[in-house]
């Protein structure tokens, strides 16, 4: 098994990731009135664009304002390498943590629902540490298990990676790990997830070897995204200095961003959304598989994998057309490549939207089965926590008024990360242009595309599926 998992690894240049799939398929198919909850969702949407467009430019720069916590400053009550060493000490906790999980998933449960590996990395890490990021702050800094170890032997890099070209290490990162999560027959069987992110943690330190502790932020795609949701974070620290703000507030001075940055949000978010487009329908007559006779994600491999490619390399050209489209027209000069890495912020809400409503309904179930197997993590027969014959329910998917929630908390989700990239993106336009009348026009494309995609985020979310 694990020689046939090696050889497909190899032929297909994939690096995987210890986190980011999920256990279970999609656990709820929608079938609510959509006719009205897809056409209100858009009705806000556009609302909130002409709200943007109609009120003065400083209502929507005000949004985004942010406030500095007085009398307090971190570096007053430890210093700050005092700070590094907790960070040193609690990333080599979490790499003991991980190298546990990874022991476990060799010679726990073969079931993937009773493994602690499994369930830890696919369903809690996965779906907590984003929106973790973008509520409280980087919390990833402390958890990161590579950054104790690269701090303690890899503090001096050999060679120095550019700014502008870190993402495309990254970029290159997420789409392999994409095409493992979303192609290969059983990402979540344990002993081959346990090999994989085994082997993807060496190759990280292999990497640090060469690029020192920067590898991390420029180099491994999950330190990358969870930086970049960081940005995005209600509270944030600056030199010691608590501060607190709407969602991209600290975004508010930002003038400039990596240009790559738009190709790896690129893949992120085509990831989140072909997981969910490759099992309607629609997918299946695009690629002219009978559902009727689907065998399962062997049948195709080639399909699915060109589709996610496809999709990636699509919304990158599309999101560039629509932010060259926008500054086109204007009067001001505007050199493309140093504004569009900024304006790729804008997609990172969007992204976290369709995280949270696309795997809400598998976390519901496997955050149960992860209790039990807390309890009993290596399936002794003991019961730390006192459960005794604790059952997963899936009740709430029987009920109309649990099923009518689930699906409000999905839609909305949806709707509201399109809000706030709406708004973040007029924002981010104010911070370097000097008109309002060329904030208007800058923003027309993009509004037109944050319209479309959540049609297609609310689509996908209620439209059928295959097995």
């Amino acid at each position: 098994m694990r020689f046939r998992f090696l050889l497909f690894l190899i032929s297909s240049i994939i690096l995987p990731a210890n986190c980011f799939a999920h256990v279970s398929e999609r656990a709820l198919i929608l079938l609510l009135p959509t006719e009205f909850y897809i056409p209100a969702g858009i009705s806000v949407l556009i609302l909130t664009i002409l709200i943007a467009y109609l009120t003065p430019a400083s209502f929507i720069s005000s949004l985004f304002n942010y406030y500095q916590i007085k009398n307090f400053n971190f570096f007053s009550i430890i210093s700050h390498r005092s700070f590094e060493k907790i960070k040193i000490i609690t990333s080599l906790f979490s790499f003991l943590f991980f190298m546990a999980l990874v022991y476990l998933g060799f010679s726990g449960s073969r079931d993937p629902l009773a493994n602690p590996l499994t369930l830890f990395i696919w369903s809690v890490w996965f779906l907590l540490m984003p929106v973790i990021q973008i509520t409280v702050g980087n919390l990833w800094v402390f958890l990161n298990p590579w950054y104790g170890i690269g701090k303690l032997f890899f503090n001096k890099p050999k060679v120095k990676i550019n700014d502008n070209f870190s993402f495309v290490f990254s970029s290159a990162g997420f789409l392999l790990f994409s095409l493992f999560m979303l192609v290969y027959i059983a990402p979540d069987d344990p002993d081959i997830l346990a090999f994989v992110v085994l082997i993807y943690f060496i190759l990280n330190l292999f990497f640090m070897g060469f690029f020192g502790v920067q590898w991390l932020t420029k180099g491994e795609c999950f330190t990358s995204f969870y930086t970049l949701l960081s940005k995005l974070s209600l509270i944030w620290f600056k030199d010691g200095t608590l501060f607190v703000g709407f969602f991209g507030s600290q975004l508010k001075n930002y003038k400039f961003y990596p240009p790559l940055s738009v190709l790896f949000l690129s893949i992120i978010l085509a990831t989140l959304s072909f997981d969910g487009l490759n099992e309607t329908f629609l997918w299946f007559q695009i690629i002219n598989v009978n559902p009727l006779e689907f065998y399962g994600r062997s049948s195709v491999i080639t399909e699915n994998s060109l589709g996610l490619i496809f999709f990636a390399i699509m919304l990158f050209i599309i999101f560039n057309l629509t932010i060259y489209l926008g500054h086109a027209f204007i009067k001001e000069k505007i050199i493309f490549r140093d504004i569009i890495g900024i304006n790729s912020i804008a997609l990172l809400p969007i992204a976290l939207a369709y995280h949270i409503a696309h795997y809400l309904t598998s976390f519901l179930v496997d955050i149960q089965y992860f209790y039990k197997v807390l309890s009993d993590p290596l399936d002794l027969g003991v019961d730390l926590f006192n459960i005794e014959e604790f059952n997963v329910t899936t009740s709430f998917f029987n009920t109309i008024e649990t099923v009518k929630l689930i699906w409000f908390i999905q839609a909305s989700a949806i709707v509201i990360g399109h809000v706030i990239a709406v708004l973040l993106a007029h924002s981010i336009s104010e911070n370097y242009l000097k008109t309002k009348s060329s904030v208007l026009i800058s923003q027309l494309p993009i509004s037109i595309f944050m319209v479309a995609y959540t049609f297609l985020g609310l689509w996908i979310l209620s439209t059928p599926t295959v097995g």
